[in-house]
């Protein structure tokens, strides 16, 4: 009985340890529980008890106090309080004593931690190794509040590795139940590193997210890790890559494909391309167009831009990919004093954006009367106003005198300030701005856009023997990027026929008019094209086509087969279907010419719009 005793003592020790490093939110939870019903507990049975033992009130009541409070320096006054009838049944002891343990975690714990802080972090150290594991390359504010963000979401298991970080950072990432790693093997992973992680064997679900404000780092260190993951064999189908780099347009070499070791998933992102796209998932500009019932546009689209640095240039390509709709003239207005010292790099390195959208530049400041007298001018038709001239104070000052002249004007136009970290928009001008950090789960994670980009993708697959997720590790980078800015434009589908998510259904969808069915098939090509062209892509010419063709018919003849795709070419960003819509039926006839198949562009834009319900139900089952 006595072995039993020590036995069930010890678990119940080694328990209470083990959740000071369990999940700080359910630890912090527990603590404020037991501190609450210790002192609610305590007060009745010392209250109790000492009503029966002393006769003076006032002594009554003071000793109750007293006696309570000592609960939590693990002291008891049981035996001035057992005289009393109720402590004569074992239950109320048993009680007694529970209350009093509970007491004693509530301020114990915190004891704990600060005196054994190097125990616990071992400890942590242990249990990282079982479930899954994220690590966060790069210690700053930013990646500390992101890491908060993960476990806000239900993410746990959070290795930080860097440098180590001064006190106050330190301090909140422990506080946060995240573990700092600055030892050598973690700053250059090896075997000893991934298996304090749980993943030096198997096929382990890790993800890692390289947020080092230095980008060369970043890749330096995801290579790192692939090359120890490589050396110890592991399947790396679950191994997830989020990285910060200098450029989300360009393919980064770390992807898995069929003849190269990669990451399961890659995705590449600049500070600015998340402001983007955080943007227009939280002010989609379809938000502020109305819709004919036959699904085109009421007016045009015209945006200005103040402000044309790195953000600015992200803003403008996200804004072409998501406002283009049928019936409707898109239009920005970039204002900047240096915009002609500024802009070359854009226009050299997306021609196809400025010879196919309005897209104008002026040199006057937001703060002079010329631009005003422009933004007078163009009240009544404007839809969007961005600031993000880099000066956070300026901005906000801007968009404080912008809103409220446009307000005076009675325009409905969004009024929005970002910046490489965050943005904030007013629905309407006058209105209060809303705010968002970049540095959360939901945008740098963003695994429900990735789930409906999956399942996008998987849409398009021919073979249904394989998995989505197969299908989705088979895709190349530039391909998911693709599938992701079709998720974005989701919701503009959904505004455009007037449909709510919850009510959206195949059949329904199946039904709806041909003409409409139609116009959201034009919707889909322009946003398809206004994509490509913001990824740097130009329309491919004829001859090239043509060229490309014989070299198709060439090989299927030499080989049996072949792998070219006739109007994509990736390496040189062109691809023929960069077209009107009623150019896509010539395309269509022409790419039948050479490869002997039936082929209708008009009929696949269509047909991706047609898959929108299964692709909504399918990501929402994957997530739950």
């Amino acid at each position: 009985m006595s072995v039993a005793i020590v036995l069930f003592s010890a678990l119940l020790f080694c328990a209470m340890i083990l959740n000071l490093a369990a999940k700080p939110k359910f630890t912090r939870g527990l603590i404020g529980a037991c501190a609450l019903i210790s002192a609610i507990g305590g007060l009745i049975l010392y209250g109790i008890g000492f009503s029966y033992t002393l006769s003076d009130p006032v002594l009554r009541v003071v000793r109750t106090v007293l006696a309570v409070s000592r609960m939590y320096a693990g002291i008891n006054d049981y035996a001035s309080v057992s005289g009393a009838p109720m402590y004569s049944h074992l239950v109320w002891q048993i009680l007694f004593w529970i209350i009093h343990l509970m007491a004693f975690y509530a301020t114990a714990s915190a004891s704990i931690s600060a005196l054994g802080s190097a125990a616990l972090k071992r400890l942590k150290y242990w249990l990282q190794r079982y479930g899954s594991s994220v690590i966060i390359y790069g210690i700053s504010d930013d990646t500390v509040e992101f890491g908060r963000s993960l476990m806000a979401s239900g993410i746990h298991n959070i290795i930080y590795v860097g440098s180590q970080p001064d006190a106050a950072c330190d301090a909140a990432i422990n506080a946060a139940g995240g573990l700092v790693r600055s030892d050598l093997s973690a700053l250059n992973p090896d075997r000893k590193f991934l298996k304090s992680v749980g993943s030096e064997k198997g096929a382990p679900d890790l993800t890692l997210y390289a947020l080092d404000v230095d980008a060369n780092r970043n890749q330096f260190y995801a290579k790192a890790l692939l090359s120890a993951l490589e050396d110890a064999g592991v399947d790396t189908t679950r191994v997830k890559l989020v990285m910060r780099s200098s450029d989300d347009s360009v393919e980064s070499g770390l992807t898995q494909t069929k003849d190269r070791y990669g990451y399961g998933d890659v995705k590449n992102f600049t500070d600015v391309s998340l402001t983007a796209r955080l943007l227009m998932q939280n002010m989609p500009p379809c938000d502020k167009m109305s819709f004919r019932e036959d699904g085109s546009a009421q007016g045009d689209f015209e945006a200005i831009i103040v402000g044309f640095g790195k953000t600015g240039r992200s803003v403008l390509r996200y804004l072409v990919r998501n406002a283009q709709f049928v019936g409707s003239h898109f239009r920005a207005a970039v204002f900047s004093p240096a915009s002609d010292n500024e802009n070359g790099y854009f226009c050299s390195s997306y021609p196809g954006l400025m010879e196919e959208y309005d897209i104008q530049f002026h040199t006057d400041d937001a703060k002079s009367r010329s631009f005003y007298t422009y933004l007078r001018s163009n009240a009544a038709a404007l839809r969007y106003v961005v600031v993000c001239t880099g000066n956070k104070a300026r901005d906000a000052e801007i968009v404080s005198e912008i809103s409220a002249f446009l307000a005076q004007l009675g325009s409905s136009a969004a009024v929005c300030q970002c910046s490489a970290k965050s943005i904030s928009w007013c629905i309407q001008p006058g209105e209060p701005l809303h705010y968002q950090s970049v540095y959360s789960a939901g945008i740098i994670g963003s695994n429900t856009y990735d789930r409906m980009a999956m399942m996008l993708n998987y849409s398009y697959v021919n073979d249904k023997n394989i998995t989505p997720e197969q299908a989705w590790a088979d895709c190349d980078y530039f391909s998911r990027e693709s599938s992701r800015a079709s998720a974005d434009f989701i919701r503009a589908f959904l505004r455009i026929t007037g449909t709510a998510e919850e009510e959206l259904d195949a059949e329904s969808w199946r039904r709806k008019s041909p003409t409409l069915l139609e116009n959201l098939g034009i919707t889909e090509h322009l946003r398809w094209c206004a994509f490509h062209y913001s990824m740097g892509f130009t329309a491919m010419p004829e001859d090239v086509l043509r060229k490309r063709g014989e070299h198709y018919r060439t090989e299927v003849t030499e080989k049996g087969s072949s792998r070219l795709r006739i109007t994509k070419d990736l390496p040189h960003r062109m691809h023929a279907c960069l077209c009107g819509w009623d150019d896509l039926d010539t395309l269509s006839r022409i790419e039948e010419s050479y490869t002997g198949k039936y082929t209708d562009y008009k009929d696949m834009d269509v047909r991706n719009v047609l898959a929108l319900p299964n692709v909504l139900r399918a990501a929402k089952e994957r997530s739950e």
